[in-house]
């Protein structure tokens, strides 16, 4: 039997929310598992290591000695991210645009129905920062002089010098 992949669902392909499965296999074991206890135990024996310098009287090796554990919980946090997630800042800017748009919402139902919507909350409701909102509108973003000279001297140094090409 063929497993759903990651942006399947169980009942079809039409507008129902994906199935999140469980990964699994050699992939995961490589590319998560692996680094998670190898950088688990490298912070293991740095603090343990920073906590005799600490007691021998090195007063930096205390910062150390509690900055290594913080480490190692922040890799664990990442750790569970890809694992549930599949990505560390997947999920954030739908939860961000939630929030936004019900923060929105509460200031235009404080303000009255009779004034209008701010400009910040209209961007806000929007999409941020020319990124595009669900349903698929961008905001226009403004020319850059700085951003288009950049690009028109790095199209000329791949049209004198080609990338691959050997440096003349």
């Amino acid at each position: 039997m063929n497993e759903p992949s990651e942006g399947m669902t169980d009942s079809d392909s039409s507008g129902a929310e994906p199935v999140r499965r469980a990964r699994g296999g050699w992939r995961d074991f490589w590319q998560l598992h692996v680094p998670l206890v190898l950088v688990l135990a490298l912070c293991t024996v740095i603090t343990v290591i920073e906590a005799k310098r600490a007691t021998e009287g090195v007063w930096r090796a205390w910062a150390y000695m509690f900055e290594w554990p913080l480490i190692g919980l922040f890799t664990i946090w990442i750790w569970h991210r890809y694992r549930t997630e599949g990505s560390v800042t997947k999920g954030l800017v739908e939860r961000w645009r939630e929030r936004v748009s019900r923060i929105s919402a509460e200031s235009e139902s404080e303000a009255g129905a009779g004034e209008p919507m701010s400009k910040v909350a209209a961007d806000a409701a929007g999409s941020v920062a020319g990124l595009p909102n669900r349903a698929g509108d961008a905001q226009p973003i403004e020319a850059d002089p700085q951003l288009e000279a950049w690009n028109e001297y790095v199209e000329d140094l791949r049209r004198r010098e080609p990338p691959g090409a050997p440096p003349s």
